[in-house]
C-alpha cells in the first residue's frame, strides 16, 4: 500500500489496522500507525479510534487517554465511539468512578452527541459492579436531561435490581416505561419474573404474566424455565409438569434445561424413579442430555447406593462424548466410598486427577470421609497432612480427621490435631468440637468433653443442639439425672432450642418416674421460648 502511487484512501489504511485488531496483534497496529504518520498519510477520526480500541483491548487504556490529545492536535472531531470505547474499558477494569466521571465530562464538554448507546455501556458496567442504585439514579437524570433510556438501559436496571433482591424497586419502574413510551419486552418480563419467584411471590408471577398477554408479549423458553426451575426448586413438581405443558400447547418447546431442572426437582425430593423418566422422555423427544442431566441422575443414585445404574450412566455419558467434570467424579467417589468399594473409590479419584479435573474441597471432605469411614485412618491421616499445609478449609479437614480417629478409639491422637488447630489460630467450628466430644463420651470420658463444651463458650464458638446433644444422651445412658438437668437448663438459658433428638432423650428421662421436677420445668420452658 504505501509502495502505491497514488497512495490509497485512508478508509483502506482503517480497514487494515481494523483487521489487525481483531486478529490480536495490538502492537503491529501500534507500529503501523506510526508509520502512517512519518509517511504523512493523512488520519481520521476512525484512524484515532481503532488506535484507542487498540490501546484498550491491550490493557493499556492510560495509553488510550493519551490519543485523545491527538484528536485536538490534529484537529479532528470526536465521535461517540471514541469515549464509548474508553468506558467500556474502564467499566471492564472495574474502574467505575473514572467511567462515570469520563461520561460527565463527554456531556458537559458537548465535544459530541451522546447516544444511548454511551449511557448502555456504562449502566452495564455500574449494575456489574454493583452500583445497580448509582444505575438507577443516572436513568432518572438521562429521562429529565437525555437522550431517553431506551429499553436495553431500563432492561438492565431492571436485571440488576431483581438480582439484587430489590424486586419491588424494579416493578416500580415497569409503569415508569410505558409511561415515557418505552414499552417492556419478553427481557423486561422474564427479568421481573425471575426476580419474583426468587421469593416466591407466585400470585404476582401471575399478575406479571396476565398482563404480558395484555401487551401481547408471550413467554419464551427462558421464560418458561425460570418458571419450571423455581417450582422444582420449591418443590411444587405439579406445577412445574403444568408449565411444560403450557409450552407444548403454545409451541415453546421444552429444551435440555427444560429437563434438566425436572431432573433436578425429582432428585431433590428423592423420586429417582420419575427423575429417570424425564430424563429418558428427553432423549426420546431427541434432546441431547448434557453433563448437568448426567451429573444429577448419578448423584441421586449414588445417593441412594444404586451404584450399578449410577456407574451405567457414568460410562454411557463418557461414550457419548460428555466428560464428567469434578462434580460427577466427586458424585462417583462418594457413592462407592458409601458401598464400601474402597479400591473402586480410589481409581475414580486417580482417574479424575488423570483426566485433568483437580479436586476440589469438597472432593477431599468425600475423600477423607470416606478413608475414614472404610477404615483406612492411615491413609485418611497422609492426606490430611498434605491439606493441613494450606490453611485454607483446614480446619473443615481437621473435624472429619478427628471424627475418623475417635470412631476408631483413638483419642489422643484426635486430641493432639485439635490442640495444633487451636494453637495454629485456625478457626474452629461447633462441628470440629462436636466430632471430638463424640469421641470423647464413647471412650468414657464425658467430663473431658464437658471441658471441651465450657471451652467452646470461651472462645465465642457456640455450640447447638447436636453438640449438647453428644453429652446428654450419656448422662441419660448412664441415669445421671441431675448432670442431665442441669444440660437441659443450661441449654434453656442459652436459648438453644431441641430438636428430635434432645425432645427423645427428654422423654427418656421422663420415662425413669423421678421425682426430679427440673425436667418438666425445662420443657416448659423450651415451649414458651418457641
Amino acid at each position: 500500500m504505501l509502495s502505491s502511487r497514488p497512495l490509497p484512501c485512508i478508509i483502506l489504511f482503517n480497514r487494515l489496522l481494523s483487521r489487525i485488531v481483531k486478529m490480536k496483534h495490538y502492537s503491529a497496529v501500534v507500529c503501523i500507525f506510526k508509520e502512517m504518520l512519518i509517511r504523512g498519510i493523512p488520519i481520521d477520526t476512525y484512524t484515532l479510534n481503532i488506535l484507542i480500541d487498540a490501546f484498550c483491548r491491550a490493557n493499556r487504556v492510560d495509553c488510550g487517554f493519551c490519543v485523545i490529545g491527538m484528536f485536538f492536535k490534529c484537529g479532528i472531531d470526536f465521535s461517540s465511539v471514541t469515549y464509548n470505547t474508553l468506558i467500556k474499558t474502564l467499566c471492564l477494569k472495574d474502574k467505575i468512578a473514572e467511567a462515570v466521571e469520563l461520561f460527565r465530562m463527554f456531556v458537559r464538554d458537548n465535544s459530541c452527541e451522546v447516544d444511548n448507546l454511551t449511557c448502555n455501556i456504562l449502566m452495564n458496567g455500574l449494575c456489574k459492579a454493583g452500583n445497580t442504585q448509582t444505575a438507577l439514579d443516572l436513568l432518572a437524570v438521562l429521562q429529565k436531561e437525555g437522550p431517553k433510556p431506551d429499553n436495553i438501559a431500563y432492561n438492565t436496571v431492571i436485571d440488576s435490581l431483581c438480582k439484587d433482591g430489590m424486586v419491588d424497586q424494579a416493578l416500580d419502574l415497569l409503569p415508569q416505561m410505558t409511561e415515557r413510551g418505552v414499552f417492556p419486552n419478553i427481557v423486561t418480563y422474564t427479568s421481573l419474573i425471575q426476580g419474583l419467584c426468587h421469593f416466591c411471590r407466585w400470585k404476582d408471577v401471575t399478575k406479571l404474566i396476565d398482563e404480558m398477554a395484555r401487551h401481547n408479549v408471550y413467554p419464551n423458553t427462558r421464560t418458561f424455565n425460570i418458571l419450571v426451575g423455581a417450582f422444582c426448586k420449591e418443590g411444587k413438581l405439579k406445577d412445574a409438569k403444568s408449565v411444560v405443558q403450557i409450552m407444548i400447547q403454545r409451541n415453546t418447546y421444552p429444551d435440555v434445561i427444560t429437563y434438566n431442572n425436572l431432573i433436578e426437582g425429582y432428585f431433590l425430593q428423592g423420586q429417582m424413579d420419575e427423575a429417570r423418566r424425564a430424563f429418558d422422555q428427553m432423549v426420546e423427544e431427541g434432546i441431547q442430555p448434557d453433563r448437568a442431566s448426567y451429573t444429577t441422575l448419578i448423584t441421586g443414585y449414588c445417593k441412594r447406593k444404586a451404584m450399578d445404574e449410577a456407574m451405567h450412566l457414568f460410562l454411557e455419558m463418557q461414550e457419548k462424548g460428555i466428560c464428567p467434570d469434578v462434580v460427577t467424579y466427586t458424585a462417583v467417589l462418594q457413592g462407592l466410598f458409601l458401598v464400601g468399594q474402597f479400591d473402586a473409590a480410589l481409581n475414580i479419584f486417580q482417574n479424575m486427577q488423570l483426566s485433568g479435573h483437580a479436586p476440589n474441597f469438597h472432593t477431599y471432605c468425600v475423600l477423607l470421609t470416606g478413608l475414614c469411614d472404610n477404615g483406612h485412618i492411615g491413609k485418611a491421616m497422609s492426606v490430611y497432612s498434605k491439606l493441613s499445609r494450606n490453611e485454607s478449609g483446614s480446619h473443615v479437614f481437621g473435624s472429619i480427621i478427628i471424627d475418623g480417629l475417635c470412631k476408631m478409639g483413638l483419642l489422643n491422637i484426635a486430641r493432639g490435631i485439635l490442640s495444633n488447630l487451636f494453637f495454629k489460630g485456625q478457626y474452629l467450628n461447633k462441628y470440629t468440637y462436636t466430632a471430638m466430644m463424640n469421641g470423647l463420651c464413647q471412650g468414657g470420658f464425658v467430663h473431658k468433653a464437658l471441658e471441651l463444651l465450657r471451652r467452646m463458650g470461651e472462645i465465642g464458638c457456640e455450640p447447638d443442639s447436636i453438640t449438647y446433644n453428644v453429652i446428654l444422651q450419656e448422662f441419660v445412658r448412664a441415669k445421671k439425672l441431675d448432670e442431665a438437668s442441669m444440660l437441659l437448663e443450661e441449654m434453656s438459658n442459652r436459648c438453644i432450642s431441641p430438636n428430635n433428638h434432645t425432645l427423645t432423650l427428654m422423654n427418656d428421662l421422663l420415662a425413669f418416674g423421678t421425682e426430679n421436677e427440673t425436667v418438666p420445668k425445662v420443657i416448659k420452658k423450651f415451649t414458651q421460648n418457641l
